[in-house]
């Protein structure tokens, strides 16, 4: 057997000393990249050998898997069939993330903010996308090469082209991890965020050489096979975003340094230049026909291809040397060493590796479990490698620390206005501190002035490295206005109410988290409340002033216990597609813990979003109840609706009662898609809602004839300030009201 594997060995080397060495030079281009697989096509096809591939950007992709031993049918199909809104991601998988993180996005809905670094420095991020799920799907689909780091091993020799983002000098990768060098050579300055390799933070090699022609020049290539699918830049056009000017900065330096390389080609090389007119680098939905083209292109290059190719028995000893698609056999793992620079615990790091030692490696649970990590929002990157040592395997995972894995903070605005004089704002900041232990301790603090004028402070402690189980004493201070057109305290008092409540006090809770999905908390609280209300006669036609008629001065003191159990796995708060939302809330109010209100109240929230491609249905659904054991004053363990999707055809916080119910079906349809930006490319959505509910004090009997009946229609935009929504409510009894909303919904 070896005797024939020398044999085959001698005549394909003899063979390559008398033919041309051929080298297959990539472009970069996004997705227009796909184009390449259509050229492999075609070449395959005819025989044509490929001796050497050297990649920019998506050409590095295409050639590295092709490199690695992927046929052309297999990489066209996994760009076909990938998700890839999945891994190009500009914000953290939120269904993975923990609660307490997914708990911010109601209080921050938009995406403003800054990090703290290790310094105590104020810190933006390095990129608008997630470098994390991108590099371990490179990962998955190199895994069977992740043990060859020299790449002219590979099935056939390969080059990855990066660029040094310090200096813009070209870096060309030839050995090491094969998806991180494809990593680094497609990471979109601005875009993706940069890699270190080697000391060098790397970015897409478009940049500094988008066609590297002269690196098979000097790797020895007598004939080069070049495929250019850069994309033009527009002198006409419109800059309206930042999106746009970064995509246009990218292209004139991509094509610039295309042309220039084009030209050093010689007349024995080959020039395959698709026609991708209609087709953007952010067009992954058309890799179908974006390949097809590439495939139409090869073909009418076919005569100086031809005369590259080989006979069926030279292209078939061709195949058993290069085309043979490499092995990667799992190792018994033997020790894992946690390689840690984060303030979060190694024995953490470590319970939520799945892997065990004497046990194979489990490539697909080990990078479950490194996404996980990641979603924890803790690291820049979660990484692993595999070092022999004294024949034992040693399974390294590496962690990078966040930008801001000291702390951050969030900004938030909210504007309201229902047309008919009823307007608010919020503005709001918090500061969280990280990392005050090896468990994960937190510090948050939160402030807002606007409609609500609050202040919080409070301490997270989990008491384990899973942080399953936790303890938060917090302390708060609040004060509201509002505008009550309905009597509150005083059955025979009418007219209109200005009320001001305020609160200061403090609450300590333990709680657990079950997983990233579920929380239970339960808490004791002892606050200050203080309720001014102002009533006004109902102005007569014409009355140009109003005469306060009544003031009323409340103070209590409030003792609530409360239990909280919670589930959310949501995909996005404000348009979700997936996952489901709910909340079961049961307060009790006694004398007995120094209260001055008595009762017992449960309130139940639902959430659940169907998408059907471009069409999303959400169906909410509230309950509320409130159990007097006595006389409780009036504004204590009340509900209240009206507002959009609130009974949208009623003004904000026009009915109130003991006991609530609302049900709501949601549709939606994206006009926009946000496309791999995300929120950041505001996805815009039309829609409708269809609503039912009420408020009712205790002792009154409701049925559904009874119940207020509602719709609304709406624009939305999910931006990085938060949601927008300009709507129209309608009610059944005639009642109407408009709405424009940014940042959130009061």
């Amino acid at each position: 057997m070896k005797t024939v594997l020398l044999l085959v060995l001698f005549l394909s080397t003899l063979m390559a000393e008398q033919r041309p060495k051929i080298a297959l030079v990539l472009s970069g281009g996004g997705a227009r990249g796909g184009a390449h697989v259509g050229v492999l096509k075609i070449l395959e096809e005819n025989h044509v050998p490929i001796d050497m591939i050297i990649g920019t950007s998506m050409g590095s992709f295409v050639g590295g898997l092709y490199a690695s031993g992927m046929s052309p049918d297999e990489i066209g199909t996994m760009l076909e069939t990938t998700d890839w809104e999945k891994y190009i991601r500009s914000n953290f998988d939120r269904a993975d993330t923990p609660m307490r993180k997914k708990d911010l996005d109601y209080t921050y809905q938009g995406r403003v903010g800054l990090g703290i670094n290790a310094e105590n420095e104020l810190v933006l991020p390095t990129g608008v996308l997630k470098r994390q799920p991108m590099l371990l799907q490179f990962m998955e689909l190199t895994q069977n090469v992740q043990d060859i780091h020299d790449f002219d091993k590979l099935s056939i020799p390969f080059r990855a082209v990066a660029t040094n983002i310090k200096n813009g000098d070209t870096v060309v990768l030839k050995s090491g991890n094969l998806a991180k060098a494809i990593y680094a050579s497609s990471a979109i300055p601005g875009g993706f965020q940069p890699i270190n390799i080697n000391g060098i933070d790397l970015v897409d090699g478009g940049v500094s050489d988008n066609i590297p022609i002269n690196i098979a020049q000097e790797m020895g290539a007598d004939i080069i096979i070049a495929v250019d699918v850069s994309e033009n830049f527009s002198d006409k056009l419109d800059v309206n975003s930042y999106f746009v000017v970064m995509g246009q900065l990218v292209n004139i330096l991509m094509r610039k340094n295309a042309n220039e390389s084009i030209e050093t080609l010689s007349k024995k090389d080959i020039l395959i230049t698709p026609d991708l007119t209609g087709y953007g680098g952010l067009d992954a939905h058309k890799y179908k026909e974006i390949i097809a083209t590439g495939s139409k292109a090869a073909k009418q290059k076919l005569s100086a291809l031809c005369k590259l190719s080989l006979s069926d028995v030279e292209y078939k000893k061709y195949v058993q040397i290069h085309r043979k698609k490499h092995t990667f056999k799992a190792p018994i793992i033997d020790k894992i060493v946690i390689d840690n620079p984060t303030y979060l615990s190694n024995t953490s790091i470590r319970n939520r590796i799945h892997q065990k030692t004497g046990e194979a490696l489990d490539l697909v649970q080990l990078r479950e479990d490194l996404i996980h990590l990641y979603n924890m929002m803790i690291f820049d990157s979660v990484d692993y490698r595999i070092n022999e040592n004294n024949g034992k395997n040693i399974l390294i995972i590496t962690t990078v620390p966040s930008w801001d894995n000291h702390g951050e903070v969030r900004l938030s605005i909210g504007l309201e206005d229902d047309f008919s004089g009823h307007s608010a704002y919020s503005l709001k900041l918090g500061y969280t501190m990280f990392g005050l232990n090896s468990y994960g301790g937190e510090w948050r603090s939160d402030f807002e002035i606007g409609r609500y004028k609050k202040a919080r402070t409070e301490l997270f402690q989990p008491l384990d490295t899973m942080q399953r189980y936790y303890i938060k004493p917090s302390l708060e201070y609040s004060v509201v206005d509002d505008i009550f057109p309905l009597t509150l305290l005083d059955e025979t008092l009418e007219g209109n109410h200005e009320m001001q409540s305020g609160r200061y006090g403090g609450s300590f809770a333990i709680g657990a988290h079950f997983s990233t999905d579920y929380e239970i908390e339960m808490s004791l609280s002892a606050y200050k409340d203080n309720v001014t209300i102002k009533s006004y006669p109902v102005p007569l036609p014409g009355q140009q002033s109003i005469v306060l008629l009544k003031n009323i001065d409340l103070n209590y003191d409030a003792r609530p216990l409360q239990v909280v159990a919670k589930m959310d796995n949501l995909d996005n708060v404000n348009f979700p597609t997936s996952g489901l939302f709910g909340e079961i809330r049961w307060i009790k109010e006694m004398v007995a813990l120094g209260s001055d209100y008595d009762y017992e109240q449960i309130y139940v929230d639902i959430e659940k979003p169907l998408k059907f491609y471009s069409n999303n249905i959400t169906f909410y659904g509230k309950y509320g109840n409130t159990y007097k054991r006595s006389s409780v004053p009036r504004l204590a363990g009340t509900f209240t609706l009206g507002g959009l999707f609130n009974l949208s055809g009623y003004v904000p916080y026009s009915t109130n009662g003991d006991n609530m119910v609302l049900g709501v079906l949601r549709y939606s349809y994206e006009i926009k898609d946000g496309g791999f930006f995300g929120t950041l490319n505001a996805p815009l959505y039309a829609g409708f809602s269809l609503e039912i509910g009420d408020t009712w004090d205790n002792g009154v009997t409701i049925d559904y004839s009874t119940l207020k009946k509602s719709a609304s229609i709406y624009l939305a935009a999910d931006t990085f300030l938060g949601p927008f929504y300009l709507a129209y409510g309608y009610a059944a009894d005639g009642q109407n009201s408009a709405y424009l909303y940014l940042g959130e919904k009061f």
